[in-house]
């Protein structure tokens, strides 16, 4: 994804970026414990299928439970709102 998108999206979107900082770098979640941790169920989950749709976190289903992880352009996004100090 280019930097034009990634920074569109820390523009409109400070929920998703709420979300990915959340999911952090070199971490894996399962959606229950992230949505625990977010303090947000249905939205929580709303934006997770949003951010997976537009590639920046990769879902993964082993037995019983959905894992999230941050693709590179997640961490991209990740790195760049830090930087920026959203």
């Amino acid at each position: 994804m280019k930097e034009a998108g990634l920074l569109k999206i820390l523009v409109q979107e400070k929920a998703l970026v709420k979300l990915l900082k959340t999911i952090g770098t070199g971490k894996e979640y399962p959606t229950r414990v992230l949505l625990t941790k977010l303090g947000a169920y249905g939205y929580g989950h709303k934006m997770l299928l949003k951010a997976e749709k537009r590639g920046l976190v990769a879902r993964k289903s082993v037995k019983n439970k959905v894992f999230n992880k941050l693709t590179e352009d997640g961490k991209k996004l990740v790195k760049l709102a830090r930087e920026i100090g959203v």
